[in-house]
């Protein structure tokens, strides 16, 4: 019942995306000029186990013959011949999507993800110029095939990302997307809702005479520029929204693409590859964006543990640079050397608070270090803080090697001496 349940859901989607797709065709491009419904069967597949598959692929593929019967007058046969395109061009694009099971969010996710839909795209026009021969022998096979895989492309790179961004989602009291970049974004797509509504505007050669033709990129960087401030989610909405306005106003005569023509529909030819090429940018931005973030958030994370457990054990941090000698210092080091440690930017400026019976062996222990002669050194000696006092420490100094052998840095960690601790 749970998978009859998946493939009625599937097939009222998918047939629901057939009828939007059809609303954006005009008489003037006499061509359906995106296909959403494929973009649903893809996603579904995307973010379901495997076993749900066999339910998916079967409730689209029914969703297809319908539309196959209702739409292009096909007979029962043809009509399940329509449906079975469906399922193998999107059960091979969904099955290259997610070798590897690799997250969509992800540059490796994402690659594959363009590869899968791309694919299924190519092998689906392939069928169904095969199909278009037996039903409408008087086709012309090349304008069949570049129309089926455009827009059976472009359906896939626009509606599945938003399907597996949304994967998991569940409305919070609190949290989500801060203030700032949700502003930010806003105010780049409505930037872009404006500039895209002038140059996709009807008549734009009369406007803007032998620039029409140019005018088409001025828009897109501020729907990447929304995409990226919003996220994963809002990202895919905008991408989705923004493509699907400037498709329907070239089906619609308006833009540069419809400026001259070759063909019937050329137009629209011309704004699939457009929105295909953008799209794939976006993606691949987009999860470059996203491994970089979950980078930096993981690195933040351990960086937060391991200050954390320094503080803990009573041991302060700090590196220097191998060659200038400037000092950082780790979260925490005030608690045990005081609040002026913050004024010490130099292992100079530190050695110079050393007590001067011991400072000699200890900047030659530090530079033993840095040359590489030495890996490691342990030593303690007597240093004076801000507040006057005098405290003896015991210093743990190793070398970071760079790519070329040499030493980058030098690490140390500090905590009071045995005898200090022993007297309290």
């Amino acid at each position: 019942m749970q998978q009859l349940q998946r493939a009625l859901l599937v097939a009222v989607l998918v047939l629901a995306a057939a009828f939007l797709s059809h609303s954006l065709a005009h008489g003037a491009t006499a061509r359906i000029p995106v296909w959403l419904g494929s973009g649903i069967t893809f996603g579904a597949l995307l973010v379901s186990v495997r076993w749900s598959w066999p339910a998916i692929l079967a409730g689209a593929g029914v969703a297809v013959a319908a539309w196959g019967y209702i739409r292009h007058d096909f007979g029962p046969v043809p009509a399940l011949a329509f449906g079975a395109i469906e399922i193998v061009s999107m059960g091979l694009a969904a099955s290259i999507a997610t070798l590897g099971r690799e997250d969509p969010q992800s540059p490796a996710g994402a690659a594959l993800l363009v590869t899968g839909a791309l694919t299924g795209s190519a092998v689906g026009a392939v069928l169904a110029v095969e199909l278009w021969r037996w039903q409408r022998p008087g086709s012309d096979v090349a304008a069949e095939w570049l129309t089926w895989m455009l827009s059976a492309a472009v359906g896939l790179l626009l509606v599945a990302p938003v399907i597996t961004a949304f994967r998991g989602f569940g409305v919070k009291r609190s949290g989500g997307l801060p203030m700032a970049p949700f502003l930010g974004g806003l105010a780049a797509f409505a930037a872009f809702t404006v500039v895209a509504l002038m140059v996709f505007a009807d008549q734009s050669d009369r406007r803007f005479g032998s620039f029409a033709a140019t005018l088409a990129y001025l828009p897109m960087p501020f729907l990447l520029l929304a995409a990226l401030l919003w996220g994963p989610r809002g990202g895919a909405i905008a991408m989705l929204l923004g493509s699907l306005l400037l498709i329907w106003r070239t089906a619609r005569g308006g833009g540069p693409f419809a400026v001259s023509e070759g063909f019937q529909g050329e137009a629209v030819v011309e704004v699939q590859g457009f929105i295909a090429i953008w799209a794939i940018v976006m993606l691949l931005t987009r999860a470059l964006s996203e491994g970089r973030r979950a980078a930096l958030e993981q690195a933040s994370a351990w960086r937060l543990r391991y200050e954390r457990t320094l503080q803990a054990v009573g041991v302060a941090s700090v590196e220097y640079d191998a060659v200038t000698g400037r000092a950082t210092w780790g979260k925490g080091a005030d608690q045990l050397l005081g609040p002026a440690i913050g004024d010490v930017s130099s292992v100079s400026q530190w050695h110079d608070r050393i007590d001067a019976a011991e400072r000699g062996l200890v900047q030659a222990a530090w530079s033993a270090v840095a040359s590489g002669e030495l890996p490691v050194i342990e030593h303690d000696y007597a240093v004076r803080l801000g507040d006057g006092r005098s405290l003896r420490v015991r210093e743990r100094l190793a070398g970071v090697h760079g790519a070329d052998g040499a030493v980058e840095q030098v690490a140390a960690l500090l905590r009071p001496a045995p005898l200090e601790i022993a007297n309290g």
